[in-house]
């Protein structure tokens, strides 16, 4: 639980990169991954399955107005297909339904203004495919990223060979450029070499037994790929793995009465429905009746003011120009009164104040992590942190609070060990 510990751990990882799914470098940080719990005491193990990767080589996004033409920064849409074309320009605003009805979207390229609530829920989740649908041939859209900054991301709905349309991120700044070009006739020319082929992602696995005193286990895991460093998304959530691997295998076989499983996975930042625990879940669902908690660990540590703030919900609704802070903090929960009872004190004890939100898994931030583990029944933890550098190249290990990264670690410590002695009744008890 040393901070310079934990934030080493950050440093090491972040030096593997792009930590793409199916990519080198994320081949590299599952080997790293499992040496390092190996190194915690663990018997890991790295097993390899086979995925649809996305191959993207190169591509190039350029703005005509009035028959002026030059390069925009873009970054593809993860899975986005390949190809080329130009079209012009339409402003649909948010990409909310009515917006994308309001104008004659064939052959268009949408202009689509994203806002950020709380920093981790979009506003346009589903605009790529309902655009799509009504003719657009190409998207543009920011993701309230500060600055100018690029935040890659996937559609709500990865159709891999089959997603319709080239689809770009760009920043704030070049996406107002857009907007204003819709508005005068301009237009958009996009060159993507990009395709699908069969890939090998990997899950990293160990396994802790307990005692036999209680039956049931424990499930800790990490989402190891991330767009570019990844400090915060997600080298700390790794890096607390590690952590809470070590202080739990340094135990007393008396003092874990469960037994205990740390996986690592990835496709986090692929498009759901594909990563995350999906395969773990299809290789091993007969364990499933048996998990008695599912902890997330994902942005445990966020540089910004120690509070919670409201502040994605302003930025959303546009009544502010300037965030007065750039951390938020929530504590997701499957509707077990019990977990957030658990898990309050010790957001006090360190310091990590964050509001709780036991709506697990009809709404989350991972659909492809806890909300899978929601739906199949299994009681569910995930405290984030989010800033509005996570998903853009600001996200770096310096931007991570040592200090405050083992106060998290801490926190799910002692969560996890008053949780490891309850029963499962104790767990799921509706009051």
């Amino acid at each position: 639980m040393d901070p310079n510990r934990l934030h080493g751990w950050v440093t090491d990882l972040c030096e593997f990169q792009p930590r793409w799914r199916g990519y080198p470098a994320e081949a590299e940080a599952g080997r790293w991954l499992g040496h390092r719990l190996q190194g915690a005491g663990l018997p890991a193990r790295v097993e390899p399955y086979a995925i649809t990767k996305w191959q993207l080589d190169d591509w190039r996004v350029e703005l005509t107005v009035n028959d002026r033409s030059e390069v925009i920064n873009s970054f593809p849409i993860w899975s986005t297909p390949g190809g080329q074309g130009t079209a012009e320009l339409v402003d649909v605003g948010l990409g909310s339904e009515p917006e994308l009805l309001a104008q004659d979207l064939r052959g268009k390229a949408v202009v689509v203004t994203g806002r950020a609530l709380l920093n981790v829920f979009a506003t346009y989740p589903d605009s790529y495919h309902r655009a799509a649908e009504l003719g657009a041939v190409a998207m543009f859209v920011s993701s309230d990223a500060p600055d100018n900054l690029i935040r890659p991301t996937s559609s709500s709905r990865n159709e891999q060979e089959n997603n319709p349309i080239p689809a770009f991120q760009l920043g704030a700044h070049d996406l107002a450029r857009l907007r204003q070009a819709a508005a005068n006739g301009g237009t958009a020319s996009w060159n993507i070499e990009a395709y699908h082929l069969q890939g090998e992602s990997r899950d990293v696995i160990a396994e802790l037994p307990g005692s036999g005193e209680l039956p049931g286990t424990i499930l800790v895991c990490a989402h190891y790929d991330a767009w570019f460093s990844g400090a915060l998304d997600n080298a700390t959530g790794v890096s607390g793995l590690i952590g809470l691997a070590e202080h739990f295998a340094s135990l007393p076989l008396q003092d874990r009465p469960r037994d205990m499983i740390f996986l690592g996975v990835t496709g986090h930042d692929a498009g759901y429905p594909h990563g995350g625990v999906t395969n773990w879940i299809s290789e091993y669902s007969h364990l499933i009746p048996d998990l008695d908690l599912f902890v997330n660990l994902d942005h445990l540590a966020a540089k910004g003011e120690e509070h919670f703030s409201t502040t994605g919900i302003i930025d959303m609704l546009g009544l502010v120009v300037e965030r007065p802070g750039d951390e938020e903090r929530a504590l997701f929960t499957t509707p077990h009164p019990a977990l957030t009872r658990q898990f309050t004190p010790y957001l006090v004890q360190y310091g990590l104040l964050a509001a709780p939100v036991p709506t697990i898994p009809t709404v989350n931030a991972n659909g492809d992590l806890e909300g899978l583990m929601g739906e199949a029944g299994v009681p569910c933890v995930n405290l984030t942190m989010a800033t509005p550098h996570y998903h853009t190249v600001d996200d770096t290990p310096d931007r991570v609070p040592p200090e405050q990264l083992a106060r998290a670690v801490k926190a799910h410590r002692d969560f996890i060990t008053d949780v490891m002695a309850m029963s499962r009744e104790a767990i799921r008890s509706p009051i």
